[in-house]
């Protein structure tokens, strides 16, 4: 089993890996070119997944920013992996789709069969809904709209959902431009056909550059494949192995330079760095931190959890609450403000951080 100084190594690799070590360092890109490094960014929570994204670049993108690259299609918000809610590039759409969708599907019919979801009506209602978006992107309740007036009675929210997830998984529409605070869909072009093969390859040679040093079962946990299935993409993906601490792990080269030792992240909710499988993994302290810091954001040390924060956005600031397992040095805390710095001008608002439980603020 790998030491505690072993585990902070490879945590110091995987935050290099995952944009968080020197941000902006890896390609000195925007937005898109962060989603494509990491293959697909995790986005149930819009403001949250869009800082997640923004805090990897040199100078932080404000939120705008990030929605205008949703809004000018360089990266697109759909169900893929697992499934849940990701931003994904265009062109890492299609194969990640094809690798994933089977058995998402599969995972779907055991909440569809009791309700009695009927597969047979999706192709109509796709094609009233690609004939609806073919105007232009539409919110998720103008869709239901447009499928009442064609049915000649609602659909409901539950219905409705799986309509729009298996319209995504066909790849037939995705997220289109923010519409103030409510989302829409957009018509997608036709896609390139995938061999399921070749993309369980692509998605693993995805995950293992943006997430590297990491475990075949890492990828599986991720592209909701297989252990085998991943096994045998990780080995034709050309990646390079390492036995370290006891654990055979993936690069898509070297391995990383490790971040600066000290390095601290207020990290998104869901933030890619804890995106893998925990089993097998070393405790990174999460089994003894409070279950709420999940739902709020991960302070991080080295890679290491140390803590957890919330906010609370203002007309004018963001209060910052910060929880922590031990007490900070001046370093450490003077990291946290300055991080706090960086997610005020992503918010456009002045930021203020102290000390005490989270558990209160806004994650969406």
């Amino acid at each position: 089993m790998p030491t505690t100084s072993d585990v902070r190594a490879l945590q110091r690799a995987r935050l290099t890996s995952v944009g968080l070590g020197a941000p902006g360092a890896a390609d000195g890109g925007g937005v898109a070119d962060v989603v494509a490094r990491l293959g697909a960014v995790q986005s149930q929570e819009l403001h949250s997944s869009a800082w997640g994204v923004a805090q990897r670049l040199a100078t932080p993108a404000t939120l705008a920013g990030v929605q205008a690259a949703l809004a000018d299609g360089s990266i697109l918000r759909t169900h893929v992996l697992r499934p849940t809610w990701h931003y994904v590039v265009p062109a890492d759409l299609a194969p990640l789709m094809t690798a994933t969708a089977p058995r998402v599907r599969r995972a779907m019919l055991s909440a569809e069969r009791p309700r009695e979801f009927d597969h047979s009506l999706l192709p109509r209602r796709h094609a009233v809904i690609a004939e609806a978006l073919a105007d232009g992107p539409l919110t998720r309740k103008e869709i239901g709209v447009v499928l009442a007036e064609a049915e000649g009675a609602p659909v409901d929210a539950w219905h409705l959902g799986q309509v729009m997830m298996h319209a995504e998984l066909d790849l037939l529409l995705a997220s289109g431009p923010m519409r103030g605070k409510w989302a829409t869909y957009r018509l997608l072009p036709e896609q390139k056909t995938w061999d399921e093969d070749v993309a369980r390859i692509h998605l693993a040679r995805a995950y293992v550059r943006g997430h590297g040093p990491c475990r075949a079962e890492d990828v599986a946990w991720w592209g909701t494949l297989t252990k085998t299935a991943a096994r045998a993409a990780v080995a034709d993906a050309g990646l390079t192995r390492h036995e370290l601490a006891g654990l055979t792990l993936w690069t898509d080269g070297d391995l990383p330079e490790p971040a600066p030792s000290g390095t601290v992240r207020l990290l998104s909710v869901y933030d890619e760095l804890f995106c893998h499988d925990f089993k097998g993994w070393p405790s990174l302290t999460r089994d003894e931190m409070p279950s709420r810091w999940l739902f709020t954001g991960l302070v991080t040390l080295d890679g290491m959890i140390a803590g957890g924060w919330s906010r609370v956005l203002k007309s004018q600031s963001v209060e910052i609450t910060v929880e922590l397992t031990e007490e900070p040095t001046a370093r450490v805390w003077a990291a946290i403000e300055d991080e706090a710095e960086r997610y005020g001008q992503f918010c456009g608002l002045a930021p203020t951080v102290t000390r005490g439980p989270v558990g209160k603020g806004t994650i969406g």
